[in-house]
């Protein structure tokens, strides 16, 4: 028998496990932890969007099981988070940190319902904060806020070391070494597989942006690392034995946010979807040709 508050912190939890696509309710809760090390603020904005989600998924009355997966919370997780990445805490980006929240879940259950053969993944989040920031930006709030990195000007291994772990944190937003170790052991809740490769994936992605010669200061900051992290973790459990692909999708992964600062767009973890996207479509084109 589900009681209704076990049922609600599944629901919520399920929603930030979801973020690395995990089901783990505990890895859900050192998520949070994770983020609460490393920013209150941002950690009150994914709550508040998570419960606003949930909100609009209660109100159309969604699919249960979706909803209980955190397949419509996790979008308004990230949004919670960026809209703290990008504005101070106050009464119009508590507003929007709402309004977003609802906003990707009404997103995700289009994409869920109306194209299902096209995997989400983090699509909703991508739409709904590229949104809040042309609102932001119509209006001139505020410019977004970034961390640097502080380490030498020739990185040691340490160095290198923290700049793996922000590359894992950074997919929530997290310019915290410790909030990604943080996550790491989030992920180990859930499968060793899937934290060695969270790992392998950011620190492939900044051993390739430094090999191209990209900003150094950036990769240090996982800013190259964190849409390699999510893509293996994506494929590694679609492929798990193609190998190959997971580490073409993480190089593809990392000139994508290249191009997208090329372009001045915030990429967010739009490599990572259209990283995902392609290997998926280009396994399908390999099979339809065996």
């Amino acid at each position: 028998m589900n009681y209704p508050a076990e049922n609600f912190t599944k629901r919520f939890l399920s929603s930030l496990a979801q973020v690395m696509l995990q089901s783990n309710t505990v890895t859900g809760f050192l998520f949070l932890v994770g983020i609460g090390l490393n920013s209150p603020t941002m950690l009150l904005g994914c709550i508040l969007a998570i419960l606003s989600s949930l909100a609009v998924a209660k109100l159309f009355q969604y699919d249960s099981n979706c909803v209980t997966k955190g397949f419509y919370g996790f979008n308004a997780a990230l949004v919670g988070i960026a809209v703290f990445s990008l504005l101070p805490l106050s009464f119009i980006s508590l507003v929007l940190v709402l309004l977003g929240g609802a906003f990707s879940a009404l997103l995700m259950h289009v994409m869920i319902t109306k194209i299902p053969s096209i995997p989400a993944l983090t699509t909703p989040f991508i739409l709904s904060t590229w949104t809040i920031v042309l609102i932001i930006d119509s209006v001139g709030l505020a410019d977004p806020m970034s961390g640097s990195f502080t380490g030498s000007i020739s990185p040691t291994l340490i160095d290198s070391l923290q700049g793996v772990l922000r590359g894992v944190g950074q997919v929530m937003l997290q310019d915290s070494w410790l909030s990604g170790a943080v996550f790491c052991c989030a992920l180990l809740f859930s499968s060793y597989k899937t934290a060695v490769w969270a790992i392998l994936g950011s620190l492939i992605g900044l051993l390739v942006a430094t090999t191209f010669g990209f900003s150094q200061e950036k990769a240090m900051m996982g800013l190259y690392g964190f849409n390699g992290c999510l893509v293996a973790i994506a494929l590694v459990d679609r492929y798990p034995n193609k190998y190959w692909l997971i580490i073409l999708a993480i190089l593809f992964s990392v000139l994508f946010t290249r191009v997208f600062e090329m372009i001045a767009i915030p990429a967010f973890t739009a490599p990572f979807v259209m990283t995902t996207w392609l290997m998926i479509g280009i396994v399908k084109l390999k099979a339809d040709f065996d």
